[in-house]
C-alpha cells in the first residue's frame, strides 16, 4: 500500500479557471512520472470535450489540438506504461450544459462515448468514466443526467465504473444557495434514489466545505451515498478558494488537515489537481514547494487510515 494519501488526480487540459501549462508531450511523460513518485495510480480527464473542443482529433467535434495531435490517446499510452488507470471525461456541453437541456447533452454523449471507444477502448488503461456535470444541489436535470449517462456508460462498457465530483453549498460559496449538512443529506438522498443507480463514486470538492465543517458535510454525503450503494471519495482541491482572483496553491497545514477531517468517511482520495497544484515542474513555485512538503512529510509519516 502507499504511503501517501492522495491516489488519484484529474487532468484538465481543456483550460477553464486554471491556465495552460503549455507542456510538451515529454514533459506531460514527466509529469505521469512524478505521479507515480508521489503516490498516484488513478488519473482522470476531467473534460473530454467542453465548449466544443475535443481532447483528441474527432470526427464529431471540434478538437482543441491540431491534426495529428492526441492528447488523450497520449495520456491514455503512457499511463499504461506506468500500470496507472484513466477515467475518461464525457463530453459537457458549458456549465449549465445548454441550460439544462439534458436530452441534447445525452444525445452528444452517445456520439462522444462511441467515439472515444471506438479510437481507445482496446487500451488497458481504459478503466472508468467521468461524468463532469458538477453540482451542489438538484439544479439542471442533474439526476436526469446522472442517471442517463451512468445507463450510457455501464451500456456501451459493462463493469467500468463511473464518477462524479459535486461540491457543498455553503459559505464558501459566493453567490449560491447554502445547504447545511443536513440539508446536503437530503438532497443529495433525493438525487441519488434516481440518479445514482448508475454512478459508482461520487468524490465531493473538499474545498468547497468550511474547514471546521468539512467533517460534518462528508458525514452526511457518506449517509446520502451509502443508501444509494454509492462509494464516497474525496476531491482534495489542492488550490486555495480563499484566494480573491485567481487559484493559488494550497497551504500544506490546510491539506493536511483536510484529508485528516475526512478520513472516516471516505475511500479514496482524488486531487484537484496534481500537475497545477503539486507538481514539481508546475508553472507555480508555490506548488514545487508543496510537492516537497507533502512528499518529505509522508516518507516520513505514511498515511494510516483511522
Amino acid at each position: 500500500m502507499t504511503k501517501f494519501p492522495i491516489s488519484g488526480t484529474f487532468i484538465d487540459e481543456i483550460t477553464y479557471d486554471i491556465p495552460s501549462s503549455n507542456w510538451s508531450d515529454e514533459q506531460w511523460a514527466d509529469d505521469l512520472d512524478n505521479m507515480k513518485k508521489a503516490g498516484i495510480d488513478t488519473v482522470i480527464l476531467i473534460r473530454g470535450g467542453f465548449y466544443g473542443k475535443a481532447l483528441f482529433p474527432s470526427k464529431h467535434f471540434p478538437s482543441l489540438k491540431d491534426e495529428g495531435e492526441d492528447f488523450a490517446g497520449l495520456i491514455l499510452r503512457e499511463a499504461a506504461k506506468r500500470d496507472m488507470g484513466v477515467f475518461f471525461g464525457l463530453y459537457i456541453s458549458n456549465l449549465t450544459w445548454d441550460d439544462g437541456d439534458a436530452g441534447s447533452e445525452i444525445e452528444k454523449n452517445k456520439i462522444f462515448i462511441d467515439e472515444v471507444l471506438e479510437r481507445y477502448g482496446d487500451m488497458t488503461s481504459l478503466k472508468g468514466w467521468y461524468i463532469p456535470h458538477e453540482v451542489g444541489n438538484d439544479v439542471f436535470n442533474i439526476t436526469e443526467i446522472l442517471y442517463s449517462l451512468g445507463k450510457l456508460c455501464k451500456e456501451r462498457t459493462p463493469g467500468k465504473p463511473v464518477i462524479n465530483s459535486p461540491f457543498f453549498l455553503t459559505s464558501r460559496m459566493k453567490g449560491k444557495t447554502r445547504l447545511t449538512p443536513e440539508e446536503t443529506y437530503e438532497e443529495w438522498r433525493k438525487i441519488l434514489s434516481k440518479g445514482g443507480r448508475y454512478i459508482d463514486y461520487l468524490a465531493f470538492q473538499d474545498g468547497t466545505a468550511p474547514l471546521e465543517e468539512i467533517g460534518d458535510y462528508f458525514a452526511a454525503a457518506k449517509r446520502a451515498c451509502d443508501e444509494s450503494g454509492v462509494g464516497l471519495w474525496s476531491n482534495v482541491e489542492c488550490m486555495d478558494r480563499d484566494m480573491a482572483h485567481a487559484f493559488a496553491p494550497v497551504s500544506f497545514d490546510v491539506m493536511k488537515r483536510k484529508i485528516r477531517a475526512v478520513a472516516p468517511y471516505v475511500e479514496k482520495y482524488i486531487m484537484f489537481e496534481f500537475s497545477h497544484f503539486l507538481s514539481p515542474q508546475s508553472i507555480y513555485p508555490a506548488a514545487r514547494n508543496l510537492n516537497r512538503l507533502y512528499v518529505d512529510y509522508y516518507n516520513k509519516n505514511p498515511f494510516v487510515r483511522r
